[in-house]
């Protein structure tokens, strides 16, 4: 009983200790007091939000960057391509030329207006090259030197006969011009070709000793066959047999014996040398006709001498059946 009675004292003495220590509740004094500094925290708080200016996100600022600046021209953006033209040595960029052989052709074209005053040397293409804003060491560019401006010329020349010859074909083929006799159409072919020759005549026989340098004959014979080719078939030759070599080197000899009377002609307008061409035109249908008659003739023998053999067969009883 005694021990029971000292429990409840020490409980009692316990529950006062912790309501002194932590009391439960606090007075409606404080709690208004505690309410009212908060709030004058919070104002507090407010104004000062208000005060320092807020720094704008990183997002923010990224679009509004890259919406104010405005964007490059998609040209500014790409990035220079290399030239491969060839420019004057001034460097400005002038005509240009894709390739080497288009700007060689450009020298030579040219070097051709100073042939009369340099002939067919390298000093003419020297010329012409400082005419298009070229070092006159441009000329190292021609390995062959002279013979490359007179080959090339030759060339030329050729070409501009072909595109002749196609165009009167083609109006022959559409109705709108009569078609020429072949002595007509070779002799204006071979006449329209070595007129060509007329702006250079006084430098020609230069000419012609380069194109004899060994290492230009393959290239002069290549150019002279091919245009003896084209006048043959422009002339509506497509024969296959033996006729077809025949016409072309007795054509191919006319040409060179034509441009050697040209050379040492005197005559007005070299009427000398075109009354030469003419008959030697005439020359070659003559032998075309004959060629044509002995054969035909040969055939007319061939036959003849055929029905003779099996006359005779007959009449002596060979062929008769037994």
């Amino acid at each position: 009983m005694a021990a029971l009675l000292r429990g409840l004292r020490v409980g009692r003495a316990l529950r006062g200790f912790g309501s002194v220590v932590f009391p439960k509740t606090s007075s409606p004094q404080c709690n208004g007091l505690r309410r009212g500094f908060h709030c004058a925290a919070l104002r507090l708080q407010e104004d000062k939000d208000k005060s320092i200016p807020v720094p704008p996100s990183s997002t923010t600022t990224y679009h509004e960057h890259y919406q104010e600046a405005p964007a490059p021209e998609a040209d500014a953006k790409e990035a220079p391509q290399p030239n491969t033209s060839y420019a004057d040595q001034s460097g400005e960029q002038g005509e240009e030329y894709e390739t080497e052989e288009q700007l060689q052709a450009h020298i030579l074209n040219a070097a051709l207006d100073f042939v009369q005053l340099h002939g067919w040397t390298l000093e003419a293409i020297s010329a012409g090259a400082e005419t298009l804003g070229l070092s006159a060491a441009s000329s190292g560019m021609f390995q062959n030197g002279a013979g490359d401006l007179v080959l090339h010329f030759i060339a030329q020349c050729n070409a501009q006969l072909t595109e002749q010859m196609a165009e009167q074909h083609n109006q022959v083929q559409l109705g709108q011009a009569e078609p020429k006799k072949t002595a007509e159409f070779l002799r204006d072919a071979v006449e329209t070709r070595l007129r060509m020759l007329t702006p250079y005549m006084d430098n020609w026989p230069q000419a012609m000793s380069i194109l004899l340098l060994p290492h230009n004959i393959p290239d002069s014979l290549k150019h002279l066959s091919t245009l003896v080719d084209d006048i043959w078939y422009y002339a509506g030759d497509r024969s296959t047999d033996l006729n077809w070599y025949t016409k072309r080197a007795a054509l191919t000899g006319i040409y060179n014996t034509t441009e050697l009377v040209m050379i040492q002609d005197s005559s007005e307008d070299f009427q000398d040398t075109w009354n030469f061409l003419e008959n030697r035109i005439q020359d070659i249908v003559n032998m075309a006709g004959a060629a044509k008659q002995a054969a035909s003739t040969g055939e007319a023998v061939a036959q003849g001498l055929l029905g003779a053999a099996v006359t005779l067969k007959n009449l002596t009883g060979i062929n008769q059946r037994r």
